[in-house]
């Protein structure tokens, strides 16, 4: 289970489930750290190249919002137009101006042959996406009872823009250029406020993600926001800690009311305002952001830990069972009744070993 460097404010039943329900969706220090030293190998081989500028991470890691199960990790690397080779992309280059396709090609042929030489032979590079070289490791790690765990790592290649802060970041979908500044994002998402908000809007944002994302695969629904969408919106939401359930029942609230009024502006004043998914309205966002704000107020009131996980289980439900699994599994371990009984024997059957006498329960 995690260790917070700012724990989570801890006050009622609501609170104690709900912090419960952010450790059972963290990611294990040792997924993310696989995951983390992937990105860094990327991140140094597309340095490696004549015209990389700089790198940067992005995305859910980077803006400490990850959750279980991780996939991925996000990263980009800034490329110098003052080569030769690049000065024809982006669509303030001189003439028309080429799209990304060939751009992209480009660098992912510098790269994967590298990342192959790094010990990763079966190394592949998937470019299905719109926006990013996805490098595909095909090496799992085997994380005991986790199972195997294979990162991939998704790099975007951007170009600095010549007028205007951000980069040019491909769209292959629409075969151009889209500006965008996610350096500004990560800075905005973890360093400009104070480090106890910065991290309790971080825990935020993960729950918010969980309950969201969940309407992919619960009644039928579909997502009415993508990640980034909440998390922009949670920095003008989220401006001082609360109470662990009133803070995100007070962030649904704030973002149902904020996505009402119109769609989400890039608080780094570079892209244009979040798209919502395809047959998602801003009433049908609000809407459910509003019932699920309901939800979480709802179990507020509750007197013990059973009545909060009730009326927080239209949200949470899969994450509650998980939760009360886990516990049955660990209070039936056969460990258990030995180390209550103080029999040495019996321990040292059920951890499968001797325990040695130095232990104090013989």
């Amino acid at each position: 289970m995690p260790t917070y460097r700012y724990p989570p404010l801890v006050e009622s039943p609501a609170d104690r489930v709900v912090e419960s329900i952010l450790r059972q969706i963290a990611v294990r220090d040792d997924v993310l750290n696989e995951a983390k030293k992937r990105r860094r190998l990327i991140c140094r081989l597309a340095m490696q190249h004549e015209a990389a500028r700089r790198w940067y991470y992005s995305g859910s890691i980077a803006h400490g919002t990850h959750n279980a199960p991780l996939g991925d990790a996000d990263c980009g690397v800034v490329l110098n137009r003052m080569f030769e080779r690049f000065r024809a992309f982006g669509p303030d280059a001189e003439g028309a101006g080429k799209g990304p396709e060939e751009f992209i090609h480009m660098f992912a042929a510098f790269i994967l042959p590298r990342l192959r030489a790094e010990g990763y032979p079966d190394a592949e590079l998937d470019l299905t996406g719109n926006r990013a070289l996805k490098f595909v490791f095909n090496s799992a790690v085997d994380f005991d009872e986790l199972g195997p765990v294979d990162p991939y790592v998704d790099l975007i290649l951007g170009l600095t823009r010549r007028d205007g802060e951000g980069l040019w970041i491909p769209n292959r979908r629409k075969g151009g250029w889209d500006a965008s500044h996610p350096e500004r994002h990560t800075e905005l998402m973890t360093s400009v406020d104070p480090q106890p908000l910065v991290v309790h809007r971080a825990h935020l944002n993960r729950l918010g993600k969980r309950a969201v994302k969940r309407d992919d695969v619960i009644d039928g629904r579909i997502q009415v926001m993508c990640s980034w969408n909440l998390g922009a919106l949670s920095l003008g939401i989220v401006l001082e800690r609360k109470a662990l359930a009133t803070a995100l029942a007070d962030f649904f609230a704030g973002a149902s009311t904020a996505i009402a009024e119109g769609l989400t502006k890039d608080p780094a004043k570079v892209s244009d305002p979040s798209s919502l998914p395809e047959g998602v309205t801003l009433q049908i966002a609000s809407a459910r952001l509003a019932e699920m704000a309901a939800v979480v107020y709802a179990s507020i009131g509750a007197t013990n830990e059973f009545a909060a996980r009730r009326a927080l289980a239209p949200l949470f439900g899969v994450e509650i069972d998980a939760i009360r699994e886990r516990k049955k599994r660990v209070t039936i371990h056969p460990l258990n009744d030995a180390l209550r009984s103080r029999n040495a024997l019996a321990i040292g059957t059920a951890a499968g070993g001797d325990i040695p006498r130095c232990c104090g329960w013989a």
